[in-house]
């Protein structure tokens, strides 16, 4: 089973992000923040990492910029997922509006897992 690192300061969102991810087959691991996320992903090297952007301490794009730093992490497939207007600049990383359609998040995490890669930002973008 893929195992998918969800990063978000709201727990209601995890709790509901980590239930849908479950029924789509995946494992699932949690931080609330950015510190603690990038320690579970060197420890547990998942297969993609779906993060928020504004959280206390690290923020999720600084948490993108230190993945991509390390090379035991850069090659993880990252989703941005946030209300905020921002885009990610890097390969393997996608910027997701936050909508409230979990169909369009699950078929970006499917998509992500499939391909090694999320699809393009042009097309997740779109709310």
């Amino acid at each position: 089973m893929p195992l998918i690192l969800l990063v978000d300061d709201d727990s209601t969102l995890l709790e509901i992000y980590t239930e849908a991810l479950e029924q789509l087959g995946c494992d699932v691991a949690s931080a609330p923040e950015g510190e603690m996320a990038l320690s579970l992903a060197l420890a547990l090297k998942p297969d993609l990492i779906l993060t928020d952007v504004m959280m206390p301490g690290m923020s999720g794009l600084e948490l993108c910029r230190r993945l991509r730093a390390d090379e035991r992490l850069c090659r993880i497939p990252r989703i941005v997922h946030s209300s905020m207007e921002c885009r990610p600049s890097a390969p393997g990383e996608v910027f997701l509006r936050k909508s409230g359609e979990l169909s369009e998040l699950l078929r970006c995490v499917a998509q992500g897992l499939a391909h090694g890669d999320p699809p393009s930002a042009e097309m997740s973008s779109a709310a």
